[in-house]
This record gives structure tokens, sequence and C-alpha cells, in this order.
């Protein structure tokens, strides 16, 4: 008798296990159906936090007194700190926009790019704007060098920059003049190509990001052709940065 029921015993238990793995990919399903679902939600609150705080560091809502006190500012030179954006990190982080040191703007009116640019590099600052790659950059002398992060929203940070054309014109400025540059370079690279962000003799802008994977960064980079005093600027550079007609000192 033993022998003729442990056929039977083998396959109800295999019955059972399966019915088991079944219960166990169901709940699995519905588990990653919820993980997707909250993703979905905090995304938005993401790119609105981004979205808001950027606004408002715009070098528009700065004076040039504050612009000089943040320059002076202790910040951070860390590339290895930077990890790629995420949305959790960001709700998590609860940057607040008034702890970073804005030292200029920068944009791009063909991609309607107008970001502040903050002094250091910190994933705090990456969030909000671009930040710059080395200390004692000074804008329109040698390579001018800031980074941000690529985000899923082709209108937030540095991903404007997958738009990006020849001949294009780079405005940065730190409201004492705007420095007018003109693409003259775009390309995907290696990580390692540090030689792009290194000084040059005549003055460029060198903007970098990740590309859609995540894993090669886009590179632009523009030449200096004009600088001009604030006092001078053209509406079309004022409006650039919704700067008011008269800036404040």
């Amino acid at each position: 008798m033993s022998e003729e029921k442990n056929p039977q015993s083998r396959s109800e238990r295999r019955k059972k296990e399966k019915r088991k793995g079944g219960r166990f990919q169901t709940i699995l399903g519905v588990i990653l159906i919820i993980i997707a679902a909250a993703l979905l939600a905090i995304d938005p609150i993401k790119n609105q936090i981004i979205r808001q705080g950027s606004e408002q560091n715009q070098i528009g809502n700065l004076t040039r007194e504050e612009v000089i006190a943040n320059q002076d500012r202790d910040v951070e030179y860390d590339w290895q700190a930077i990890t790629n954006i995420n949305a959790a990190e960001v709700l998590a982080n609860s940057i607040n926009p008034n702890d970073l040191p804005t030292i200029g703007g920068i944009a791009i009116p063909e991609v309607s790019m107008n970001l502040p640019i903050y002094k250091g590099v910190t994933n705090e600052g990456m969030y909000l704007g671009a930040g710059t790659l080395y200390p004692d950059m000074e804008m329109g002398e040698s390579n001018y060098s800031i980074a941000s992060h690529h985000s899923i929203n082709e209108d937030l940070l540095f991903a404007p920059l997958m738009r990006v054309e020849m001949g294009d014109i780079i405005y940065l400025t730190d409201l004492e003049n705007i420095y007018v540059y003109q693409v003259d370079y775009i390309d995907q690279v290696e990580p390692t190509r540090v030689d792009l962000v290194q000084p040059t003799v005549e003055p460029i802008v060198t903007l970098i990001t990740c590309d859609y994977s995540l894993n090669e960064r886009v590179v632009v980079q523009g030449s200096l052709v004009e600088t001009v005093a604030i006092e001078n600027a053209s509406q079309e550079m004022l409006n650039a940065f919704n700067l008011p007609q008269t800036i404040p000192g």
C-alpha cells in the first residue's frame, strides 16, 4: 500500500507547491503594481519641487550684492558624491532653495532654459540648477564648466541640452555683465573625458549632463562672442533671464 500511495502523495505535493507559487506570483505582481503607482504619483511632485526651487533661485530674483556674498561661501567640489536624480531622494532631502549659493544664471532662449548657477558641486545644487565644477572660475574667462542632472521631463534642468543645436546662443550672467557664447561643439562622450572641462586659453563655456541612458555624458560648448555690461543689455538678453529693465544693485 505504501508504494501505491507514494506517487499520489508526490503529485499532491506538486499541486500544493504550484498553488503556493501562483499565490506568491500574484502577491508579488500586486506589490509591483503598487510600487509603480507610487512612483508615478511622486514623480510629478518631484518635478514640481525642482521647478519651484530653480525658479525661486533664478538670477532675476537676486541682487548683485547677494551674488557677491554667495561667491564667498564655502562649498564642496566632490564629483564622486553626485548620484543620479530620483524622486525619492529629492523628496527625502527636503532641499531648501534658500540654502543654495546662487552666483549666476544660464539661459538658452532657443530651448527655453533659464536656470540658476550655484557655486560648487553638490547633489542639492544639481537638483535645482547647475553647479560649477571648479573653484575660482570666472564667467567670460578660460573654460567656465557647469553641470546639472538630466531629467525625464524634457524641460527641467539640463534635459533641454538634448535640443540644443550648433549656432545657438548661450547667455551667462553674474548681474555685472551678460556673457554671450555661441554653440560650436556638441558631443556624447565617456565620463572619463575630463579634458573637456580643463582650463583653456580662449574663453568658452562647457555644459555637461548625462545622456538618456545615464551612462555617457552630453557635452555642449560655446565660444565667447561678446561681453555686455548689465546696464547695456538688450531687451532680448534681459528677457532670457526674466530680468527687470533696471537691475537692482
